[in-house]
């Protein structure tokens, strides 16, 4: 009857009732947004971008923050001169340089003068930016090439060996000296080679022009060289040409001292010093010619007025380098940071690592590999007894104030 029905009707709804609940109890919780990639992307992307941000506001436009921070540092750009650029070949120690001058509160870059993105406002240290004073070939007095003819066309392509494909392992790359109109995201292809080429062209031998620039009075006033960034200080750090070229054998060498060169070095070697078929050399002679010529090029500049130290990096401490360096001078040309120098140096003991000669914790390809003695720069793939690199190298370490007995 209706009421059995209505029973029935009512006991079935409790029980579909009852599994409804059950099934909300045991089913797993709705899906959220958990896309992984999302995730990972939001990760990855959210710091990049507030770097980038933080970077872009205290390096190229801290104006629009300095109602937050009065004494911002002003905007360093690439035509602004800054206070100090060390040169020194490959494995003279200049990564170890210059991580110790950081230590003294300095802005320093190694392999490094892109001031936009880098905090690299104080300096540069750096074996390419020697490119500035080495003559180019077949255009500048001193150039000295094995090229019998067709001088007028070897420098253009010289430059194009240096930039036909990207050789990260010889610390170069064009975004070192700009922020040009290249991606860094871009691999290297067209964009990159041009903008090699023009960098390359602009720096090579720069170091050995003068030119004039008109100031805010709009007067001309000389500088001593032609080079897109100017620097205050230029000084040129030396260290022992035998453990250099020792450091460099156990670096490019392929089968030890007389086997075959890495052929990046190769390609920047041939393209710098074209007077030596570096091709055609053991590794120890293509290190040896390379140590001598790079050098030889920095001393010359130096005699002319050009480079304006030398330093032992064996014998040097950090201040004593900042000193040379003019850091501590009135006229430097930040003085926040000449501040920062003279509070660490003078208040420091004698005792401390910022006076204290310094000690290789970098780069350290050499530890316990390789090691030259005079006798070992005497023929090699040249002729039993030839001793034209042993004279080169005893030379050049006797004009570099070291003793070569």
């Amino acid at each position: 009857g209706p009421s059995e029905s209505s029973t029935v009707v009512v006991s079935t709804s409790r029980s579909d009732s009852k599994e409804r609940k059950k099934t909300a109890a045991t089913a797993p919780p709705a899906e959220t947004h958990k896309n992984p990639l999302f995730v990972i992307t939001a990760v990855i992307l959210i710091p990049y971008a507030l770097y980038n941000a933080y970077l872009y506001l205290f390096l190229q436009h801290p104006e629009l923050i300095s109602f937050l921070y009065p004494t911002i540092r002003p905007a360093v750009k690439v035509h602004d001169t800054r206070q100090l650029l060390i040169v020194g070949t490959i494995s003279s120690g200049t990564s170890q340089v210059a991580q110790d001058l950081k230590k003294l509160g300095l802005e320093i870059g190694h392999e490094n003068a892109e001031t936009s993105w880098s905090f690299v406002r104080d300096g540069t240290v750096s074996w390419f930016h020697g490119i500035r004073y080495i003559p180019r070939p077949g255009m500048d007095a001193n150039a000295k090439t094995n090229n019998s003819g067709g001088e007028n066309i070897l420098f253009p392509s010289q430059v194009k060996d240096l930039c036909r494909e990207l050789q990260p392992q010889m610390g170069f790359h064009p975004f070192m000296f700009r922020d040009g109109k290249c991606s860094l995201r871009q691999s290297w292809g067209d964009c990159w080679r041009d903008e090699c080429e023009d960098i390359v062209q602009e720096e090579w031998g720069c170091g050995l022009r003068s030119r004039n620039d008109k100031r805010d009075d709009n007067e001309l006033h000389q500088r001593r060289d032609d080079c897109e960034t100017p620097f205050n200080k230029v000084l040129h750090q030396v260290r022992h040409p035998l453990r250099t070229i020792e450091s460099l054998v156990a670096k490019f060498c392929i089968g030890g001292v007389e086997g075959k060169v890495q052929p990046s070095f190769l390609i920047f070697a041939n393209a710098l010093f074209p007077q030596h078929n570096f091709s055609e050399m053991s590794c120890i002679e293509a290190a040896g010619y390379y140590v001598d010529e790079y050098n030889s090029a920095i001393v010359r500049a130096r005699e002319l007025g050009l480079v304006d130290d030398q330093f032992q990096v064996e014998e040097a401490t950090p201040c004593q380098i900042a000193k040379a360096a003019g850091f501590m001078d009135s006229d430097s040309v930040y003085s926040p940071s000449r501040d920062r120098v003279l509070k660490v140096c003078n208040s420091e003991s004698s005792n401390s690592a910022a006076n204290q000669l310094m000690k290789s914790t970098e780069n350290r390809y050499n530890t316990g590999l390789v090691s030259l003695h005079w006798e070992d720069l005497l023929g090699s793939r040249k002729k039993a007894g030839d001793d034209d690199l042993q004279k080169r190298i005893k030379r050049l370490t006797r004009n570099l104030g070291y003793d070569a007995t």
